[in-house]
């Protein structure tokens, strides 16, 4: 959703300070959204002003905090109570999954996607009180869920690799967003979510992130140039994301990087993006591809899905 509210998450705060300061620091508001919404004066208010103590219930109760129209970017439970170490845990970019139920004549029914993780095992930890998993939201929205993975192997240098199974319905939108944490039997817990970006699996068509809308992209090439709109449907697992349209209109001698605009929502989990063609010269083609970048901020991985019309690029040519 690019609207209104970043998230409309819930946290469980030890104190409201705490609370406070940890909302802050998690809160992700673009610098436009700042200046449209005063969303900063608000933050001050929401810490100074009378009504701030009746923002929480009883210590340790949920709650929800705003700051002027955005929601404040929730923490899950990892993050709350754990700290960000990719050397004790981290996602090593690799999943696989299997159908399931597949015996009735209406297809399979279910998919298990695994993710592997690495981890650094603590000497002397209590291991009735390890446990590593993933809290991950489908299409990366709605409710977070928590899977607890097993045990695969020790490696040469003392890591662990540790495999989560996530199990689906096959009518799941088939690509998720997950936070890997572990608790180390010692005590702590650790996570990591690709610096605050959260990870990303799609382990169905790249249409299930990006797809041309075939029927509102009306680019042609004509004697004026390169004129008409590129418009493209994608999956929101994000705010902070970027999309870009790369076109050349010389057979890739060169070529240019230009954004997509956001146009608006088309359900809970999809927005629609477009970029508006006004290229004047004498060209014989346009070719394109649209690309699809999340984990842009905070020096996260960077995931990129294409819609390139399968390796193949979308090719205009002249009227």
């Amino acid at each position: 959703m690019r609207n209104t509210k970043l998230s409309g998450r819930m946290i469980t705060p030890h104190t409201f300070g705490d609370a406070f300061e940890r909302a802050l620091f998690t809160m992700r508001i673009s610098g436009r959204e700042v200046l449209r919404t005063g969303a900063v004066a608000g933050a001050m208010a929401l810490a100074t002003g009378p009504t701030a103590a009746g923002c929480l219930a009883n210590a340790g109760d949920a709650a929800t905090m705003e700051i002027g129209e955005h929601d404040l970017v929730e923490l899950d439970w990892a993050q709350y109570e754990g700290q960000r170490n990719t050397a004790m845990v981290s996602y090593e970019k690799s999943h696989w999954h299997n159908y399931t139920g597949c015996g009735s004549r209406m297809g399979c029914t279910g998919v298990d996607v695994f993710v592997k993780l690495r981890i650094k095992p603590v000497t002397g930890a209590n291991l009735d009180f390890k446990r590593i998993g993933v809290i991950y939201k489908t299409g990366g929205q709605g409710t977070e869920v928590t899977a607890t993975g097993t045990y695969h192997a020790t490696r040469s240098n003392g890591d662990e690799e540790w495999h989560v199974k996530i199990s689906l319905p096959t009518y799941s939108q088939q690509v998720f967003t997950f936070n890997a944490w572990y608790q180390d039997g010692a005590g702590n817990t650790y996570y990591d979510d690709n610096s605050g970006e959260l990870h990303v699996v799609n382990y169905g068509a790249t249409s299930t992130v990006i797809y041309r809308d075939t029927v509102n992209t009306n680019v042609a090439v004509n004697s004026s140039g390169v004129q008409g709109r590129v418009r493209v449907n994608l999956a929101d697992l994000d705010y902070d994301k970027d999309v870009v349209v790369r076109w050349t209109t010389d057979g890739w001698a060169t070529s240019t990087d230009t954004p997509l605009s956001f146009v608006e929502d088309i359900s809970s989990t999809y927005e629609r993006w477009e970029h508006e063609f006004n290229v004047p010269g004498d060209f014989q083609e346009l070719q394109y591809a649209i690309v699809y970048r999340h984990g842009v901020v905070n020096g996260a991985d960077v995931y990129e899905f294409w819609d390139n019309n399968f390796g193949a690029n979308y090719v205009v040519n002249r009227q």
